[in-house]
């Protein structure tokens, strides 16, 4: 008679055969508790729009000491960067992540209307002039009433002539 083969079982995943079973006996986990100091999803979209808030009235209010808008926009985009890359805590980085994209989204606004209002040299032909003086729409003071002067005395000097040929 031939000798009866025996086959081990063979699980399908790594860990399913009953020697790594959980005993029978073993009680539930308890729910983990969340931390006071836990991030939830709708904290960090909060503290992420309020980076972006504070870049707004930051930027509203260096434009009002008189700095350029570009300028203003690169600097707050590259603070949030720094701030969004180093930051220590994800507060930190969600206030960074929301002042770099709002100012980021500001300064590709401004570069993309500099674009739209610069003419394309195809349409429009190059015509080679002087430049215009910047005070050309105006005279300078007194010089009307010299100009009137000079056309009087002229005008005596030539009616005078005129007057010493004919006699």
């Amino acid at each position: 008679m031939a000798k009866k083969k025996t086959r081990s079982k063979k699980h399908s995943y790594r860990n399913a055969s009953p020697r790594y079973a959980a005993p029978r006996n073993a009680t539930p986990r308890a729910p983990r508790v969340d931390k006071p100091g836990d991030e939830t999803s709708l904290r960090r979209l909060g503290v992420t729009a309020a980076g972006a808030a504070g870049t707004a009235l930051i930027g509203t209010f260096l434009a009002k000491e008189g700095w350029a808008p570009k300028t203003i926009a690169t600097a707050l985009a590259a603070v949030g960067a720094g701030l969004a890359w180093k930051g220590d805590e994800p507060t930190i980085r969600s206030v960074g992540a929301g002042a770099m994209s709002a100012a980021g989204s500001q300064l590709a606004l401004m570069i993309m209307e500099d674009r739209d209002q610069k003419p394309t040299t195809a349409s429009a032909p190059a015509v080679a002039t002087a430049k215009k003086p910047a005070n050309a729409g105006e005279l300078p003071p007194g010089s009307l009433e010299n100009a009137f002067e000079r056309a009087k005395a002229r005008l005596v000097l030539s009616a005078g002539e005129s007057m010493d040929v004919a006699a």
